[in-house]
């Protein structure tokens, strides 16, 4: 009788224990739900605030609606040329009317940490409509100056048909430039909403390009090649640029969501690769044909 008791008490204990641990095992994995489910209801300003990623809010661009537009390359005019500071177009050269290569008379000194104005005020008339270019920056590895051309007031990134570049020697003198323009633009499918700012954040911040405590220090709107077709048309589309920590850019369609790959030093390299095709049809007999290419080997040659 006694063993029957104490059968029953064994029983009894390990039945409890067990209820006991399947209660522990419910209330751990409804915690993890809870955990998950807020998380998931956590607001991007939230998740950002956990990381100490922080936003400089008096460099950010609001814009409800763009549109797509849709242009060509432009040709360039002889009357163009002409306005130039060097009117017998000795050191001007335009190859398949689209590329215009100029080596100046005299090389133009700049100073260590140029402004946009003061460049533009030097290249007054050494170039062709430089109000509808704005500087990008200078590439210190390949001393270029890059300068972006603007469509309705907001520049277009990277984009080798709207490109304006100026060279430097080595006593950071400009000596030579290169130039492309886009045509007059088209409006393409209407005005369209725009993603807000902090949308455009939170898909980096989807990505991992934010890390925890950074500063997001502008957010402007541009236009970035969203579609070439055969003929050499394109469709542009507004592009929201993020940078991060005044370093990094990260370009995001400000209508579809998604971002552009784009590399800086893999560009210019596509760009002066180019160049040196376009130099090569000069004339030969071209006084400067020969050092405007040693010039570009050399960056070339440097960077690499």
């Amino acid at each position: 009788m006694r063993w029957g008791h104490i059968k029953m008490l064994f029983i009894l204990s390990f039945l409890t224990l067990n209820i006991y641990l399947a209660a522990q095992i419910m209330e751990k994995q409804q915690e993890a739900d809870l955990g998950i489910l807020t998380n998931q209801e956590a607001t991007i300003e939230e998740r950002l605030k956990a990381e100490n990623i922080t936003i400089s809010e008096k460099n950010i661009e609001e814009a409800a609606e763009e549109t797509y537009i849709s242009l060509s390359s432009k040709s360039f005019a002889n009357e163009e040329i002409v306005e130039l500071a060097e009117p017998e177009g000795e050191n001007v050269s335009i190859v398949n009317g689209t590329f215009l290569i100029s080596r100046f008379e005299e090389p133009i000194p700049i100073p260590d940490q140029p402004n946009e104005d003061m460049l533009k005020q030097l290249l007054r008339n050494r170039v062709v409509a430089i109000d509808e270019y704005t500087f990008w920056g200078w590439n210190k590895d390949l001393n270029i100056l890059v300068f972006f051309q603007q469509k309705g007031g907001r520049p277009v990134y990277y984009n080798q048909n709207g490109l304006l570049l100026i060279y430097l020697n080595d006593r950071q003198e400009m000596i030579f430039s290169t130039q492309t323009m886009l045509g007059e633009e088209k409006e393409q499918g209407g005005m369209k909403p725009l993603i807000q700012p902090i949308q455009a954040i939170e898909v980096l911040y989807n990505r991992n390009d934010l890390q925890p405590n950074e500063e997001v220090t502008n957010v402007s709107v541009g236009f970035y090649s969203r579609l070439i077709a055969e003929d050499g048309k394109q469709v542009l589309a507004p592009t929201w640029k993020v940078t991060i920590n005044d370093e990094r850019n990260y370009f995001v369609n400000a209508i579809e969501g998604f971002t552009f790959p784009i590399d800086d030093r893999k560009f210019l390299q596509t760009v002066i690769e180019e160049t040196m095709k376009q130099a090569e049809m000069l004339d030969d007999e071209n006084k400067w044909k020969q050092i405007f290419l040693t010039l570009l080997s050399n960056k070339i040659e440097k960077d690499n």
